[in-house]
């Protein structure tokens, strides 16, 4: 079992607009700094045909505040900074009776040639 330990994350607000062209362009801006556990940090590799694919997921927990609220009811519209890289929340779990709230946060690195 791995060690919970408090890091410094930043939450963002994802924006998705549509270029002249049509092209689709997805923007992050910081909403607020804070710290939150982090636990179940796992690495995963899958190896299709042709391709690696590197997946990670984090279970990050946080107080549970008007803040968090606000990203479990639209999670798709934030993501997480944490340790330089851009983590997208996938679920939300609300426990001791809304005391704290558990985001289980993915990444997906790009895909490489085997």
């Amino acid at each position: 079992m791995a060690i919970a330990r408090y890091e410094n994350i930043t939450v963002n607000t994802v924006t998705t607009t549509t270029t002249d062209l049509g092209d689709q362009v997805t923007s992050l801006t910081e909403w607020f700094k804070t710290r939150a556990r982090v636990s179940d940090v796992a690495n995963s590799l899958r190896i299709a045909e042709r391709y690696r694919v590197y997946g990670d997921l984090v279970n990050l927990t946080l107080n549970y505040t008007p803040n968090t609220k606000l990203i479990v009811d639209d999670q798709d519209a934030y993501s997480i900074n944490w340790r330089d890289n851009n983590w997208r929340i996938s679920d939300c779990r609300e426990s001791d009776d809304r005391m704290s709230i558990t985001f289980l946060c993915y990444r997906n690195d790009p895909t490489s040639p085997v």
